[in-house]
């Protein structure tokens, strides 16, 4: 029995938030659809229970998701004081909170709802499931469970939110993560009421002009082992500064180099603050780049992972390569 379907736990989940007055919602800095349609998937579930409630990002959402229901009640400091219960969504380590850690903390009581290998054990009640395709997905099995109780309704934009976190998460239904349990749950969410024409238009032909100009200068700088299994793109600061563009507008790069037929593994940097490196990795089959980014301070799953290290550009593309290079000829 996996985590997120133990009836206790379903029991326990009802019975703490129905006992809190004012929830705190959290989720990960740099946000992709599953931490938000998540985050805004309870938010909008508390609200039909009538308990108020906040959700707080240390990033405001990128422009593709903004179509989402409530979408504008993201915040990066709370709003009011006195919240008795923190809801955690989509998080495998307190840090990746970012600059919300402190509010999410001075709560008294956190449940952690997630799919990631957790890098800590944070939470008075934990709902996790690594074999889940997103945390959206352990979301609409509970929602869906606790449906009967009274005030708990599934509403169409919790079921929008949801499929979006789903979609997204597996990359529109093409990632290894794609099982028979995530399609049903995106019929069932249809059903609900969400539209999958909408979501795929929304996260997939909704991009920014910076987007697709960081898009080609990228391509255009692609690099190649030798053997052509690995491809891994640095993103100059100077692009950014040419494009007026931000973290958002890297969205899906690593992606588009990993669609190239020979490459098995991918990853792509860029500078972030404070002199640090941020880096996404993806891989193909049976390369895992989840060990390799806990290895080198990150995380993630199997095929796609993240990292973030204290180091230079140059220092850090090394790293990355000299690890990806020996998985790949480990195989």
């Amino acid at each position: 029995m996996t985590q997120e379907s133990d009836p206790r736990l379903t029991e326990s989940f009802y019975d703490t938030v129905r006992s809190a007055s004012d929830v705190l919602i959290g989720t990960h800095l740099n946000p992709d659809g599953d931490a938000i349609g998540s985050a805004l998937a309870v938010s909008l579930w508390l609200d039909g229970l009538g308990i108020p409630n906040e959700v707080l990002c240390h990033n405001l959402p990128p422009s593709y998701l903004e179509f989402l229901p409530s979408s504008d009640r993201l915040s990066q400091s709370p709003r009011r004081k006195g919240h008795d219960l923190a809801i955690s969504v989509d998080l495998d380590s307190l840090d990746r909170l970012g600059s919300v850690r402190p509010w999410i903390e001075s709560v008294p009581r956190l449940i952690l709802v997630d799919h990631h290998i957790p890098h800590e054990m944070p939470g008075d009640l934990r709902i996790v499931d690594p074999s889940s395709p997103s945390t959206a997905s352990i979301l609409t099995d509970l929602f869906a469970r606790l449906e009967p109780r009274p005030g708990a309704t599934f509403t169409p934009g919790m079921a929008t939110c949801l499929l979006t976190g789903l979609v997204t998460d597996t990359g529109g239904f093409r990632f290894p993560n794609t099982t028979a349990g995530s399609l049903h749950h995106a019929a069932f969410l249809v059903e609900r009421g969400a539209s999958l024409s909408q979501v795929m238009d929304e996260c997939y032909l909704n991009k920014d002009e910076q987007s697709v100009r960081m898009l080609a200068l990228a391509l255009g700088d692609m690099k190649m082992s030798s053997d052509m299994r690995l491809a891994w793109v640095v993103l100059r600061p100077e692009w950014f500064e040419r494009l007026g563009a931000g973290d958002e507008h890297t969205e899906g790069i690593v992606n588009e180099i990993l669609s190239v037929r020979t490459v098995e593994a991918a990853f792509v940097i860029r500078a972030g603050k404070n002199g640090k490196v941020k880096g996404s990795l993806r891989s193909k089959g049976t390369i895992d780049v989840a060990k390799i980014a806990q290895s080198i301070g990150g995380g993630g799953h199997k095929n796609a992972a993240g990292v973030t290290l204290e180091d230079t550009l140059e220092r850090a593309e090394r790293t990355i390569y000299s690890h990806l290079v020996e998985a790949l000829e480990s195989r």
